[in-house]
């Protein structure tokens, strides 16, 4: 069998919604680490917010925050972050333009109590849990972020926020009115292009695999771009081949398809 290199998103694509690793995909992953291929995460999550029982898994490199922190065998080998100079400046306009803001670090994830929504309430619980640092007063002289998401509040200008940072900062739009933002030009390909050049992958050799639109890039770089089946519709037009959800062995039947396992 040839090797491969193999790109895995993390929420919807190895865990499920609940935070589980299905059996399923935990087997087929070490399958494909038997069979000789590459295994590199690709998530927009920093390192340090993935949970021990993904890094347990055994993967040879992760590509987190969009592309911003690539690490390949333990080690640093892309490390971006939004200055901490204009960190203050970015919380300020995004509060006066009424948005709900968590902001997200190598070092801690930084939610303001003035926050209303319940999905970053519920994510900053539970990166809590799993014991990421958790602030809820972020005025303080260190406080700085690698990336951020942030919700519209009722009545909020989001447009006028995207506008005021459109020049240094890249807002992906998600679920949910949802943006996730990180430094202009980074995103989930061009991790994965510093990665494969940096293995000395061919393109042909690549499969990617997500759910989500952030995934997109990663999708479309792949030479096999593989969407789960809990995706939203509207993405899967951009796949080369939609899988079943991740709740019924969606990863181990895509790798069984390829031929990866």
């Amino acid at each position: 069998m040839d090797r491969k290199i193999l790109f895995f998103d993390v929420d919807g694509t190895i865990v499920t919604s609940d935070h589980i690793v299905p059996e399923s995909a935990r087997a087929a992953l070490k399958k494909a680490q038997s069979a000789g291929h590459i295994l590199i995460i690709n998530t927009g999550r920093p390192f340090r917010h993935i949970e021990p029982q993904i890094r347990a898994l055994g993967f040879d490199g992760y590509i987190c925050s969009i592309g911003g922190h690539i690490l390949l065998n333990g080690k640093d080998l892309v490390y971006r972050t939004i200055p901490q100079a204009e960190a203050a400046s970015i919380r300020d306009m995004g509060y006066a333009c009424g948005m709900d803001m968590l902001f997200e670090s190598e070092q801690a994830v930084w939610m303001d109590e003035r926050c209303t929504s319940v999905i970053a309430r519920r994510e900053f619980a539970w990166l809590e849990s799993i014991g990421v640092p958790a602030f809820t007063d972020t005025a303080v002289p260190d406080f700085s972020f690698d990336k951020f998401v942030c919700w519209p509040q009722e009545n909020a200008d989001p447009e006028r926020f995207e506008c005021m940072f459109s020049d240094r900062l890249d807002f992906i739009r998600r679920e949910h009115s949802m943006r996730e933002v990180v430094l202009k030009g980074l995103s989930k390909a061009g991790g994965m292009k510093t990665v494969m050049q940096h293995l000395g992958f061919d393109y042909e050799d690549s499969f990617a695999f997500g759910d989500g639109a952030n995934d997109l890039p990663m999708l479309r770089e792949a030479r096999t771009g593989i969407l789960m089946g809990n995706a939203p519709e509207y993405l899967r037009k951009e796949a080369d081949f939609v899988t079943a959800p991740i709740t019924e062995d969606g990863l181990a039947l895509a790798l069984e398809h390829f031929g990866l396992i």
